[in-house]
């Protein structure tokens, strides 16, 4: 027989209310392949060119399912990495690069654990929700790049810097700022 769980009724989850996914615990640790890698992705991270937020985090008794809202300024270029669990993505602004292929709004992509990725955000930047199911933390490994990614990543640090820290905010979180207001 199976066993029916019986959870709470409707919860509302309020994007203002998010925390900060950068030191929050739901990150469990970033692993470098190199300390070159960790270099370029501190130099990134200094950089001011990207958000990220804990939208939903549930328990397993409430559902078990996490969203995670990233945004990534104009032509961030997302450094390849892997992470232990599946993942679901859904782009809700903005555009982004995977290969030959651009993701518009709308779009969306499935990466299972452990194979590794990579995009660089559009010319307009993108606005992703990152959703997972039955994880309680994630793990984040850099595993290296194809010969001449770290170089364009450093070109794109210095020629966007200027440029990111204009912007202080993704259109979503925007638009949801001023609905709250």
């Amino acid at each position: 027989m199976t066993k029916i769980t019986k959870r709470t009724g409707i919860r509302i989850y309020r994007m203002k209310d998010a925390p900060e996914l950068k030191g929050s615990d739901f990150v469990d640790d970033l692993e470098y392949a190199n300390s070159e890698l960790r270099e370029v992705f501190s130099l990134l991270s200094g950089a001011s060119a990207s958000l990220s937020r804990v939208l939903v985090r549930q328990s397993p008794d409430e559902g078990g399912f996490s969203v995670l809202y990233l945004f990534f300024k104009a032509n961030y270029p997302l450094l390849r990495h892997r992470h232990g669990s599946d993942c679901l993505y859904v782009i809700v602004s903005g555009s982004a690069v995977m290969g030959r292929q651009t993701l518009n709004v709308g779009d969306s992509f499935f990466v299972p654990a452990n194979a590794p990725y990579s995009y660089t955000a559009g010319p307009e930047g993108v606005e992703v929700l990152e959703i997972r199911h039955d994880v309680e933390s994630v793990t984040t490994s850099y595993i290296g790049d194809p010969p001449g990614r770290l170089e364009q990543v450093q070109e794109a640090v210095r020629t966007n810097t200027a440029a990111w820290n204009d912007v202080e905010t993704g259109p979503l979180l925007q638009a949801n700022s001023a609905a709250s207001s």
